[in-house]
């Protein structure tokens, strides 16, 4: 997302100076796979309602969240019906399974987008435009980049309603057994690997499996390094940094030592791998404080800003979903009526999703100032205090750069390339692909 660090920076220290002082592992089989959703998909209803059907991959409270407020609209609009269908994250989360539903007339009504995904949906034309039904005073509500995150050409085709910052999590009692302090620098934190890592636990997890999250996860360090994969305006390759090969060189060196946890149990979005014990260090997002207040409180997890390489400036990444409507369903003027209710009217359903239901951001003043009071609770603070503001906004970038850089990630941890070799052939393909764009 795109978001105005220092308008909301102001906002939320503002309003932290007046309150100082005062996803995702129980259900597992939340409802059918993509593959049988794209059979033949049921759009009839027995009593003559409309139906609308909701495409998503989360889990446990979240999946709940959804039916929950499914519930909702239909108590308010009995002649719709709004069916909840879980789509597996790895199917939701790929390049093409997702698109083929809509290039197929078989997509569902609503569906999610992030920033690496709305590009692509948007030049498919598979985005319902929903610029009318912003009225003046929803947009000044908004802030000006969250809705620059969602907008292409003169026109509005999501609402965003959250904005997630990543963090180091890190298991206290195996730092405290071992006097160590939780690590500032990339030196510190391939030390503290080195001494935690044992035969059945990995020093540190960074997301491996292909996706949109694995390059959401990768780029913080990336930007650590000075360096990006495109320039300002978009012309031209930016890998050119001899820091960037440091960069590669130092995880490399974290593979050869056998540090990083290559193939986890699951997505490195589930704080269950570091809950339960499989790694001492994981990569990972706010999203996962509110497991790690309920399904996980027992559990001595900690979190802190990303560490740097020395003399680094700190930095995170910025993202978080976005509620679209597919352009090809006969419902689509039905189902854009939904997401306006759902997030960008009353702020009491957007603020239990980011307070009650995960703890994130909103990228709505009302909804922010609504929320505050939580802010700097438990785990929260540490996003709030030290890491909200270091955020870079994750980018819109055309589907291949970001085949690019997770190409590159791959031959980074399961190649045998040198660094120097990886980065020249990612700087290389991108400037051939830019060449011919």
């Amino acid at each position: 997302m795109r978001f105005a660090r220092r308008t909301i920076g102001i906002l939320l220290a503002g309003m932290l100076l007046l309150t100082a002082g005062c996803s995702n592992s129980a259900t597992k089989s939340a409802g059918p796979d993509v593959a049988k959703l794209l059979k033949a998909p049921n759009l009839s209803s027995s009593d003559g309602k409309v139906v609308l059907r909701l495409w998503s991959f989360h889990q446990s409270m979240e999946y709940n969240f959804w039916t929950w407020l499914a519930q909702e609209y239909e108590k308010e609009h009995p002649n719709i019906e709004i069916r909840v269908e879980y789509v597996s994250s790895d199917d939701y989360f790929s390049s093409t399974r997702l698109l083929s539903s809509f290039a197929s007339g078989q997509g569902p009504d609503l569906f999610f987008v992030s920033q690496a995904t709305f590009k692509r949906f948007s030049e498919a034309n598979f985005l319902y435009p929903l610029t009318r039904l912003f009225t003046p005073d929803i947009r000044e509500d908004f802030l000006p980049s969250a809705l620059d995150s969602v907008t292409a050409g003169d026109d509005i085709y999501a609402v965003p309603f959250e904005m997630e910052l990543l963090g180091l999590f890190y298991n206290k009692q195996m730092f405290s057994e071992h006097h160590l302090e939780p690590p500032t620098t990339w030196e510190e934190m391939m030390r503290d690997a080195q001494q935690l890592k044992t035969a059945d636990v990995s020093g540190l997890t960074i997301e491996t499996y292909d996706g949109a999250y694995k390059n959401f996860s990768w780029l913080p360090f990336l930007w650590q390094t000075g360096a990006n994969l495109l320039t300002d305006d978009g012309m031209q390759p930016a890998l050119s940094n001899s820091n960037v090969v440091q960069m590669y060189q130092y995880f490399r060196d974290m593979v050869d030592q056998g540090l990083l946890n290559l193939r986890p149990s699951r997505p490195a979005t589930d704080i269950g791998i570091l809950a339960n014990g499989e790694t001492a260090m994981q990569v990972s997002g706010t999203w996962n404080i509110r497991m790690l207040e309920t399904e996980f409180a027992d559990q001595p997890i900690g979190v802190v800003p990303l560490p740097v390489p020395e003399g680094g400036t700190p930095m995170t990444i910025a993202g978080g979903w976005k509620m679209a409507v597919n352009r090809q369903s006969a419902q689509a003027e039905e189902a854009a009526k939904f997401v306006m209710w759902a997030f960008a009217g009353d702020p009491a359903i957007p603020l239990k999703w980011v307070n009650d239901v995960k703890f994130a951001y909103s990228p709505r003043k009302s909804v922010m100032e609504a929320g505050m009071q939580s802010y700097r609770k438990g785990l929260r603070a540490v996003f709030t205090d030290r890491i909200f503001g270091t955020e870079r906004e994750e980018p819109q970038l055309p589907e291949e750069m970001n085949r690019i850089f997770s190409d590159s990630l791959q031959d980074m941890l399961f190649g045998e390339d040198s660094p120097e070799a990886i980065v020249g052939k990612a700087e290389q393909e991108i400037a051939a692909a830019l060449a011919h764009s």
